[in-house]
């Protein structure tokens, strides 16, 4: 039997991949689903699982330090990465964070999700052929150094609460912080992406392209 943990806060995506499972004769599959990183890290301590399944945009998540945590815990537990949005800025960082793997869920072509879940749960690693092809992109036709490899990791995190538009008292809270440390981090990574607001970090959101 393969032990699932799908850590999510949509539950309807919980009954899909049951469906999934069993109408591709992946009986021994079975699903255990919480909403939360903090669920996620009980769950791992308290029971034995084969393959984690993490939603990136999982709101008010310290994605990085939660990654983190769950490979500090269960260094050999398999980590698949997926989300609905492409985020290719964020996704290209999680990809580095230990993960092993990364799949853009599609919900009128879910099979693409048993073959990642497949694939890891073999051993080797998987990233979705859309991720491939922004990083050969990024790689063959990027002009410019990534600014954002210039960030730590927690001013990374920062970096992508402050994008959605969340407000210095709701990272620092996410963050466990102080108010006046997201603002530190915040000064620091305008200086460092050489910006001075907001629109222009949001501008560095875009998905490179070939022209």
């Amino acid at each position: 039997m393969q032990r699932v943990l799908l850590v999510n806060h949509d539950t309807g995506m919980h009954s899909d991949l049951d469906l999934l499972f069993k109408e591709n004769n992946y009986a021994n599959f079975v699903i255990d689903d919480v909403r939360s990183g903090n669920e996620a890290l009980k769950k791992i301590v308290n029971g034995a699982y084969d393959i984690l399944l993490l939603n990136l945009m999982i709101p008010d998540t310290d994605m990085l330090g939660l990654i983190g945590k769950l490979k500090h815990l269960r260094p050999d537990l398999p980590v698949l990465t997926f989300s609905l949005v492409m985020e290719y800025t964020f996704i290209k960082r999680y990809l580095t964070s230990g993960v092993n793997g990364y799949c853009f869920y599609k919900q009128e072509e879910t099979a693409e999700i048993l073959k990642a879940i497949r694939t890891i749960v073999s051993g080797k690693w998987y990233i979705s052929p859309e991720m491939v092809e922004l990083i050969v992109e990024d790689a063959l036709y990027g002009k410019k150094t990534d600014r954002l490899d210039a960030l730590t990791e927690r001013e990374f995190e920062v970096f992508s609460h402050l994008v959605k538009d969340e407000t210095p008292a709701v990272i620092a809270e996410i963050l466990s912080v102080h108010t006046s440390t997201v603002a530190l981090y915040k000064s620091r990574i305008m200086d460092k992406l050489r910006i001075t607001n907001l629109v222009e970090m949001k501008n560095m959101m875009k998905v490179p392209s070939m022209a």
